[in-house]
């Protein structure tokens, strides 16, 4: 009886997560994703899938269906992870955390048709694209297609390795957050494995009790590099918004293209 009992909470609680992943990525569908830690069960880490604002968002199950990659790196050796469907925290592995790992996550493309111009004109203000603005039809909804890229480096020593680019969009750690002897972390912003530079990113970092947002600009190598602190969590973020060129279109069938590159340590 008891497993029965157990067996039908874990149904109810699994249909609970794809219908959030539903009902709720409808409303929040512009917003960001990063990997989140969020503890370790035996000789397991368990990571959230986080979607929101400001660094506050919900976390979601994992989705076959919205994984496009999934796969750690340790010193430039890939290793694909496989994860079932529901499972909550979405992504669970096993890691070596005396090595510095990076685990890589790219969601496949969203389509997105904005209920009102407003928002949209928002979002190209928020991520510094105001030349979107002389070129977009305002009497039209705009529509959008969207995929992320999103990192979280985590370790427990002082090793390092600097990862090579594997994705079209995306940060590379150019030295160890973790270790204490760098006063500074710094990185570098990809886009189809060269450097952006002149280009916008975002730093949120929280503790328990405070949050705090910063914009900077990286470098024209790409590079940037920001203050840490011990007992924050930091997210780096950037967002390219981009026409698809006609090839693109034949696929997205949107008015516009974004991609989101986020890392989190």
């Amino acid at each position: 009886a008891f497993k029965n009992i157990f067996f039908k909470k874990y149904i109810i609680f699994f249909f609970l997560i794809i219908f959030l992943n539903f009902f709720l990525n409808k409303e929040i569908v512009a917003h960001e994703l990063w990997l989140e830690k969020n503890s370790n069960v035996e000789d397991k880490t368990l990571i959230d899938i986080m979607i929101g604002q400001n660094f506050k968002g919900t976390p979601f199950g994992f989705s076959n269906d919205e994984k496009e990659k999934l796969f750690l790196d340790n010193n430039n050796t890939t290793k694909d992870i496989e994860q079932r469907d529901g499972n909550f925290p979405a992504i669970q592995i096993k890691l070596n955390n005396n090595y510095f790992n990076v685990i890589n996550y790219e969601s496949k493309y969203s389509f997105l048709e904005y209920d009102d111009t407003e928002p949209f004109e928002d979002f190209v203000k928020e991520q510094n694209f105001l030349d979107i603005l002389l070129s977009y039809k305002p009497n039209k909804l705009p529509t959008e297609n969207y995929k992320r890229f999103s990192k979280i480096l985590i370790s427990n020593s002082d090793d390092f390795f600097q990862q090579q680019s594997k994705l079209d969009f995306e940060f590379i750690a150019l030295n160890s957050p973790f270790d204490k002897r760098n006063e500074f972390f710094e990185f570098r912003l990809m886009d189809k494995g060269k450097p952006l530079g002149n280009f916008q990113v975002t730093i949120f970092s929280k503790t328990e009790k405070n949050f705090t947002k910063e914009i900077i600009e990286t470098k024209p190598n790409g590079e940037g590099k920001i203050r840490v602190f011990d007992d924050r969590v930091y997210l780096l973020s950037a967002v390219k918004i981009f026409k698809p060129n006609f090839i693109q279109n034949l696929k997205s069938k949107s008015d516009w293209i974004s991609h989101w590159a986020s890392m989190t340590f």
